[in-house]
Formats: structure tokens, C-alpha cells, sequence
């Protein structure tokens, strides 16, 4: 992230933009903190750096050979879990995957802007303009059709491809291989974002003959007036890539040809489910369409029956071992009682999961970690 130049430099040239001298800033996702450092140079008073990842201490070394350790403030945590004294003046993040719908980015980033952004502050970035278009990629598709479909052993390995082709992955697209315009598909408001369940339709013409593989996806960034990126095909190459969302067959298209796919993105727990419905119709076609697919990431998650019936409202749970061991060791941690002790009591309350007390010590010290301080 810190040499891709095309997307650092943007973002560099926004946040000397919009910091005035002794403003707070608020480095969501810090990292390395190479943000925190900036606005350190551009008159930052003080900067809360976010980053629950230990890359924290490789950014509170470079802050201090640097000079800023007396500037900036580190939190090895998640930002819905933070406090501020005061409001922050600027909040820059860059939290995005290959698409800005990617794990806890757009929850964190309507909880700081509600939370922890001072009236009339600025964010960085403003907003996602995401873009859709067909493609023509058979090397990528190889990837969904072998050895699926075709392989060199004599073997039907097809059961497979039922899950494979339900899952996208990332891409670095040509210009040249797209069947289609680019088609707006939806925009990300940082400044409003509520919700972060998107959807639209992609409702666009093959513009030449190929054969169709899939719809890849990008976004367009504005970080601030006139200054943003992107890492739509043709551009210059970005880290992110874009997202291909495979079609479940390949399709031969003529120009002419009209392809509607209604995309969609719904977060479960900490991940998206993505949904992709294809509808392709040719020049000649009058009733039905040519093609029709029905496409989710849903579906190419294998799911064992027995874990999903843990979750039914009307399961009554019970602990098993794991469980047991867990409840007792957590209710021994009392701010009184040390790590020895407790791994010694848990040996002699389960001396078959622990024939020695030291054997307890890596179960205790990995639940001390996770929920002491």
C-alpha cells in the first residue's frame, strides 16, 4: 500500500489540502502510519493513529526516528472502540479492499464520522463512484472451467464447479478486454453512509463480438476537489485491481447484444454476500432471454449442516470440552490470580486435556490475551 505511489500521492496532496495549523486528525486504520506521519509534516497538532493490527509498533518506531512521537496517539484497537477528548478536525482512512465493500470499512467509517468528526470537519476521502462492464478474459476463466469442466484425467470433477463459479476474485483488466461500456453501478457518499448493503443494475450493449466471462467491477475515488484515483482497466495499475464476478458459463456474444445483471452486496458478520444475476439477450431474441444465471458468493461457501443447525433460533446449545475449559478459565481471571495459578487449577480440574499444568499454559495465556488487559 505505502509504494503504490498512484494511490499514496493522492491521498498525500488531500490531506495537506484540508489540514490547518493545530487541527486534529484521526488516522483511521493507521498501519505503518505513513497518514499520521504526513499530517505530522502539513502542522498537525495532534493525531490519533487506529490500528488494532500489531503493524502498530513498526508506526510508533518510525513516529519516533521521525520526531512525532510527542504528536501522535495510538490506539491498538478498533475504531468503534475508541475514545477521543475532543473531536477530530480531518479523519483520512483508507480501509477499502478491491472494493470499498470490504469486512467492517463502511460500518467504521459512519461510526467515526458520527462519533468522532468535529461539525464542518473533513473526510478523506468524500466518496466511490463503482463501475461495472462485461469482459472478455479467458485466461482468468481458465481458472473456473479446469479442472472443473475440462480436465486432461478422465474424471467428472463437475460438483465442483457449482461452487467455484459463485466465488469472484481479483483481476488486473485491460480496456481492451471489455465487450461493454463502463456502466455506473453505484456510489459510496462518505459523508451519508448509513447502510452498507449496495445494489444496482448494470444494464449495458456488447459493443463487439467476444466471448463473455464475467463483469468486472472498480471504483473511481474522490478524495477531494479534483483530486482522486481509480482502478478502472486502462489505468494505471493499482494495487486493488478490480473485482471479476464470473458468469456460471461463458456466453458468445454478437454486437448488439443487451446483458442486464442486477448486482448486489449484503454484509453477514464480518464478510459480504454478493449476488450476480445475469440476463443476456441477443438482437433476434423476442420472448425469454438467450441466457439466464442466477449467481451468489452464497453459494460458493461449503456449509455443513450440522454448524448451520447450531444456529437455529429454537437449538439448545450445550458446551462441549472446548467450552468447558474456556468458562472455567475465564472465570478464574480476577486481576488477582496469576497466569501459573490459573493453568495449574485448570490441569487439576481437566487432567485428561492437561497432563501437566504447563500443558494449560498456552490455553490460558491465549484467553489472557484475548480478553484481559
Amino acid at each position: 500500500m505505502i509504494t503504490d505511489l498512484a494511490r499514496l500521492e493522492p491521498f498525500r496532496e488531500a490531506l495537506r489540502r484540508a489540514i490547518r495549523p493545530g487541527c486534529v486528525v484521526l488516522d483511521l486504520g493507521a498501519g505503518t502510519g505513513i497518514f499520521s506521519l504526513f499530517a505530522c509534516q502539513f502542522g498537525a497538532s495532534l493525531v490519533h493513529a487506529v490500528e488494532p493490527d500489531e503493524s502498530i509498533r513498526i508506526a510508533k518506531a518510525i513516529a519516533a526516528a521521525n520526531g512525532f512521537s510527542d504528536r501522535i496517539t495510538f490506539h491498538q484497537r478498533l475504531s468503534t472502540a475508541v475514545s477521543l477528548p475532543g473531536r477530530a478536525d480531518v479523519i483520512i482512512s483508507d480501509l477499502r479492499g478491491i472494493l470499498p465493500q470490504h469486512q467492517q470499512h463502511l460500518p467504521a467509517i459512519a461510526d467515526a464520522r458520527k462519533r468522532l468528526l468535529a461539525s464542518g470537519g473533513s473526510l478523506i476521502g468524500r466518496r466511490d463512484t463503482l463501475w461495472a462492464a462485461l469482459v472478455e478474459n479467458p485466461k482468468q476463466y481458465r481458472t473456473y472451467d479446469k479442472p472443473w469442466v475440462l480436465n486432461d484425467y478422465d474424471l467428472d470433477m463437475s460438483a465442483g464447479h457449482s461452487f467455484v463459479v459463485n466465488t469472484w476474485c481479483k483481476v488486473y483488466a485491460t480496456s481492451e478486454e471489455l465487450l461493454t461500456s463502463p456502466r455506473q453501478w453505484a456510489t459510496v457518499d462518505y459523508h451519508t453512509v448509513d447502510d452498507d448493503a449496495v445494489d444496482g443494475v448494470v444494464d449495458v450493449a456488447v459493443n463487439r463480438a467476444g466471448t463473455a466471462h464475467g463483469v468486472v467491477v472498480w471504483f473511481d475515488a474522490e478524495l477531494a476537489d479534483g483530486i482522486g484515483f481509480s482502478n478502472a482497466p486502462g489505468q494505471p495499475e493499482l494495487i486493488y485491481g478490480q473485482a471479476f464476478f464470473p458468469l456460471t458459463a461463458a456466453v458468445p456474444l454478437a454486437a448488439g447484444a443487451r446483458v442486464r445483471m442486477p448486482l448486489a452486496a449484503k454484509r453477514s458478520g464480518n464478510e459480504y454476500v454478493w449476488l450476480w444475476d445475469t440476463e443476456v439477450r441477443r438482437p433476434q431474441d423476442r420472448g425469454e432471454p438467450h441466457v439466464r444465471f442466477r449467481q451468489s458468493s452464497f453459494f460458493g461457501v461449503l456449509f455443513d449442516p450440522a454448524r448451520l443447525h447450531r444456529r437455529e433460533m429454537a437449538y439448545l446449545p450445550r458446551l462441549d470440552e472446548d467450552g468447558e475449559v474456556d468458562r472455567y478459565v475465564l472465570s478464574l481471571v480476577d486481576g488477582k490470580t496469576t497466569i501459573e495459578d490459573i493453568a495449574r487449577r485448570a490441569a487439576r480440574r481437566f487432567p485428561s486435556r492437561f497432563p501437566d499444568w504447563k500443558d494449560a499454559l498456552t490455553c490460558v495465556g491465549e484467553l489472557a490475551e484475548r480478553y484481559s488487559w
